[in-house]
């Protein structure tokens, strides 16, 4: 069973050198892996996309996102993955815990309300959720409207022929990054 905490009443502000994994220490060490996780696929998209185009960002994409995930991963001794209701790789499926928690996402952004990170208690340590919002324009060229008679839209089916990650808007709830962070 999980106990999930509301991130608004968990204090930042301890260092994670030498403290024992808390409420605390798992929400900075979510925050932080997941973080770097986004920038660092942001970072290399964003020059694919700037030398190549955003066809080749979709084929860079479909390579590399896993690994480049797994090895934020590491880097961060956590174990993290990208989930969404609306996959463009099947491996990006959420569980049944994972789409509660999205689903309590959209309902608050329906409300205007902003998604909150949520933590919860394994057996193992703590899982951190923390909501992917679509915040930049540079996400819309290959999640917003894409006309699938264009090379973009090409690309894409031929990478992901069930894609189903596209018809986003600037603001729209992307899915989440989960990070797993063991009991040390």
């Amino acid at each position: 069973m999980k106990k999930s905490y509301s991130l608004a009443a968990i204090l930042l502000g301890t260092t994670l050198m030498g403290t024992p994994l808390n409420e605390t220490t798992a929400v900075q060490k979510g925050e932080s892996a997941s973080t770097a996780l986004v920038q660092k696929l942001g970072s290399e998209l964003k020059a694919v996309m700037q030398k190549d185009g955003p066809v080749e960002a979709v084929n860079f994409c479909s390579k590399n996102a896993i690994s480049l995930t797994h090895e934020a991963s590491k880097a961060h001794g956590v174990k993290m993955k990208r989930v969404t209701l609306q996959q463009r790789n099947p491996l990006n499926r959420p569980t049944h815990e994972e789409i509660e928690i999205i689903n309590t996402w959209m309902s608050a952004m329906a409300n205007a309300q902003q998604p909150m990170p949520v933590l919860s208690k394994t057996t193992a340590g703590f899982t951190y959720h923390k909501p992917l919002v679509i915040n930049n324009d540079v996400c819309l060229k290959c999640h917003g409207a894409v006309d699938s008679s264009t090379p973009l839209g090409q690309a894409l089916k031929a990478s992901y022929p069930a894609d189903r990650a596209t018809g986003y808007k600037m603001g729209d709830l992307r899915g989440m990054i989960v990070v797993d962070i063991p009991q040390e």
